[in-house]
């Protein structure tokens, strides 16, 4: 049976950190995250550029105040040779003037961020692709 999950991520925390630890203290293994809204203070989005798996990393701050998470989503999963927990999240943010979404490495909450979760009642694996070099879902 499939589970959805709703929670808030406080001031202050950092966003991967605080999926994960809630993923882990729930025992979800395997699931969509189908919304993430807020706000954050700062970010840090990763950029993919070529293969395999270079990535440049970018932080954004807006010194006028908070930047608005517009929309999130993601997957959880674990790697197939090491049962090890896996979130791939990709986020919207703005400020007044423009928006910019990217791959999240890091997200500090301002103050709220509101995490919806679909639990999957069946397993989702990743593995280390040697062609792209980065952690791919198993067919």
């Amino acid at each position: 049976m499939q589970k959805t999950h709703l929670f808030r991520v406080k001031p202050n925390e950092e966003l991967l950190t605080a999926i994960k630890t809630f993923c882990e203290k729930n025992k979800i293994h395997s699931g969509v995250i189908t919304q993430v809204i807020g706000s954050f203070s700062s970010v840090k989005l990763n950029f993919l550029k070529s293969l395999p798996g270079n990535y440049i990393t970018k932080e954004f701050k807006n010194l006028h105040g908070p930047l608005e998470i517009v929309a999130g989503q993601g997957t959880i999963a674990t790697m197939e040779q090491t049962n090890e927990l896996v979130l791939h999240i990709h986020i919207l943010v703005s400020d007044e003037n423009k928006a910019i979404g990217g791959h999240l490495t890091e997200g500090n909450v301002f103050s709220t961020a509101e995490v919806f979760i679909q639990e999957l009642d069946y397993p989702v694996k990743r593995y280390l692709d040697e062609y792209t070099g980065l952690r791919e879902l198993v067919k």
